[in-house]
């Protein structure tokens, strides 16, 4: 009965024409994300727009911020969109890491030595295409070197079904606001997408033959 109530309390959240405009988790109201990698802060996304929104501190009291979520079966992570970014260095190069990795908790082992690596990471706030208006979930998927650090990355630059961990922090002076778009999006069944395709298909052939008709007629 348990796992009943679960599945339907899944299928209402992900409605597919539900559409969470607005914060999901916004530290000034709901307290201060997780600092303990084996223990982040859990999130609910919905269908849609899911706005998480927080600050850190950077060295000698570094604060990190960990929280993690799950996207059902048929859904997807198809963008993380960074809405808003100020930095405390108070120079143009200020930049934030952020990382994700597969799974309800991130090692402590892979916070001090990337082992095992993460999925993916990237510095967002300066760089071009990492700016505030910026999709940054596939610069996570490139997954580029930072000080000599590799990770595993997607290359379809989306996150599919399962469950994921991230992870934000800026270790010289920290964040004093960042807000990120979680955009989750209903994956296109099979039939939909043959559908599309057959349509495709149809209307290049109606041309074809308009073409080859107009052809016959000027001759």
């Amino acid at each position: 009965m348990k796992s009943l109530f679960l599945g339907l309390g899944a299928i209402l959240v992900f409605a597919p024409n539900a559409y969470a405009a607005g914060f999901v988790y916004n530290e000034a109201v709901n307290g201060e994300l997780s600092g303990d990698s084996l223990n982040p802060t859990a999130v609910n996304l919905l269908d849609g727009s899911n706005q998480i929104t927080g600050s850190t501190t950077g060295n000698p009291n570094l604060d990190r911020d960990f929280f993690t979520f799950t996207i059902p079966v048929g859904y997807e992570l198809s963008r993380i969109n960074l809405a808003n970014y100020v930095g405390l260095d108070g120079v143009g190069s200020n930049q934030g890491f952020l990382a994700v990795q597969t799974g309800s908790s991130i090692a402590p082992t892979t916070i001090t030595t990337n082992t095992p690596s993460l999925l993916g990471a990237a510095l967002i706030g300066a760089a071009p295409g990492r700016q505030i208006g910026d999709n940054v979930l596939d610069d996570l998927g490139v997954a580029a070197s930072i000080q000599g650090a590799t990770f595993v990355g997607f290359p379809n630059g989306k996150l599919g079904a399962g469950t994921y961990t991230f992870w934000i922090q800026e270790t010289v002076q920290g964040i004093q606001n960042y807000n990120l778009d979680f955009v989750v999006t209903k994956v296109p069944e099979p039939s939909t997408i043959l559908g599309i395709g057959a349509v495709m298909g149809l209307g290049s052939l109606i041309k074809r033959k308009k073409r080859g008709h107009s052809a016959t007629v000027d001759q």
